[in-house]
């Protein structure tokens, strides 16, 4: 797992995140205890990277994206079915918090926070098409996987579905 998921750097709004739970979540991913513990880090770093109630996501969504991919190629099971659950749930449903909704990418520069999860994800498709196929932990993430593909085809705007 990354040393440091976030840069703090790049997130200029202090709301943009809670970071000591993001910091917790990660060490916990680092080196889980059981595959529920891992579950529950992701879960965790969800809740610290976006505002379930109201239906935002902070700058700190973007890197966290990267690490629920991370988990979603390595870890099957719990952890994975998490992560493929909390990209699902933000995806098209969420907005960016509008008082905290720019991440400051180091390679494009300031981008709306769900262009970035969705870049992200593009980048991600390769892996995904991967785990797709995967039968481990019995392939119950199979059809969560191939929803989160689809979702690239259509975008991150579903209002007309």
């Amino acid at each position: 797992m990354p040393v440091n998921l976030i840069d703090r750097s790049r997130i200029t709004d202090a709301r943009a995140y809670d970071s000591m739970s993001a910091r917790a979540a990660v060490d916990a991913l680092r080196d889980p205890r059981s595959a529920e513990h891992a579950a529950r880090a992701v879960a965790d770093l969800r809740y610290a990277v976006s505002n379930d109630h109201a239906g935002t996501l902070y700058a700190a969504a973007v890197p966290a994206t990267t690490l629920f991919l991370e988990v979603i190629a390595d870890q099957p099971g719990p952890a994975r079915m998490e992560a493929l659950h909390a990209l699902l749930d933000w995806w098209g449903c969420f907005v960016a918090d509008p008082e905290c909704g720019i991440y400051d990418d180091a390679e494009r520069g300031p981008v709306d926070v769900c262009e970035g999860v969705v870049e992200r994800v593009r980048a991600a498709a390769d892996m995904l098409r991967r785990v797709a196929e995967d039968p481990s932990a019995g392939g119950h993430h199979r059809p969560v996987v191939r929803e989160l593909l689809q979702n690239l085809d259509t975008g991150w705007d579903r209002s007309e579905i």
